[in-house]
């Protein structure tokens, strides 16, 4: 059967949720699949090279695609959501200000101002470009392959504070009710025109901000009432999943974990002797 993708009328479902229960890495254990991310994410930060961001990227990518059938064109949906950070963020290491404009590839002069791009500023502009794309896919293959719901029970497991994972479940369950309550309040304003104008548009969107809020809270204390009825004692519990992790998925995270370790250690080591000549 077909799944869709797109917004429906009760409430907008969130993408890579839909795609997280359709992983074929889904039933392997989440303590793998943290592992293998958090590992690369810190391997991706400290190692500084355009190599090892190029790796780690490329590897994220298959993973998601090749082993969890996760398909291409919902990976580059979900790559394009941050890449307009990324770009935006990396342009002000891209544009130099100087007096002097002989050094810069381009260059736009102005009063005694020079605007460009150096050879320096180009090369550093990769690197954080790579490596920020990099960080976002390590992040991208825990969330497409792992359902949040197997993900909170994971880091209870790990001896995170109850506290801090029961927050996180609730804030994760109240983004759609308010994505629905937002939704609901803005269709019946743009039927009265509430958007016609800017002033309108100004005045619709603090109205929106403003209830939503108000339903917000009233929404969140009815749920607590309703869980202290049933039972509630300062702790939610949840069944886990049965995961069936397979040698082979084991080895290809050990081995992957070594093969970036040598790369970063190659990329580190090699520069070190290059620098010496």
């Amino acid at each position: 059967m077909k799944r869709h993708t797109h917004s429906h009328s009760h409430g907008e479902r969130i993408l890579i949720d839909e795609i997280a229960y359709a992983s074929a890495l889904r039933r392997v254990s989440p303590f793998w699949k943290i592992f293998v991310s958090l590992y690369s994410l810190l391997l991706c930060l400290i190692s500084h090279t355009w190599a090892v961001s190029v790796l780690i990227l490329c590897c994220m990518l298959t993973a998601m695609t090749a082993i969890g059938k996760t398909r291409w064109h919902h990976v580059i949906h979900l790559m394009q959501i941050p890449l307009a950070f990324v770009v935006l963020g990396c342009i002000m290491i891209l544009l130099q200000i100087s007096h002097h404009g002989e050094s810069m590839l381009v260059s736009l002069h102005l009063g005694s101002w020079y605007f460009g791009i150096t050879g320096e500023s180009l090369h550093q502009f990769g690197q954080v470009f790579l490596q920020c794309l990099a960080a976002v896919s390590c992040l991208y293959f825990l969330s497409a392959t792992t359902p949040m719901t197997e993900l909170f029970t994971a880091l209870r497991r790990l001896h995170l504070p109850a506290f801090l994972v029961e927050m996180m479940e609730l804030v994760y369950r109240y983004i759609f009710v308010l994505m629905e309550s937002a939704s609901q309040i803005r269709n019946a304003q743009e039927c009265r025109l509430g958007y016609g104008s800017l002033k309108t548009s100004f005045y619709s969107m603090g109205q929106l901000v403003s209830n939503l809020f108000l339903r917000a809270y009233r929404q969140a204390d009815r749920t607590y009432t309703a869980m202290e009825s049933r039972g509630y004692t300062d702790e939610v519990r949840t069944l886990g999943l049965t995961y069936e992790t397979t040698g082979w998925q084991k080895g290809l995270a050990v081995g992957y974990s070594v093969l970036l370790t040598g790369a970063v250690l190659f990329c580190r080591i090699g520069g070190s002797v290059w620098g010496l000549f």
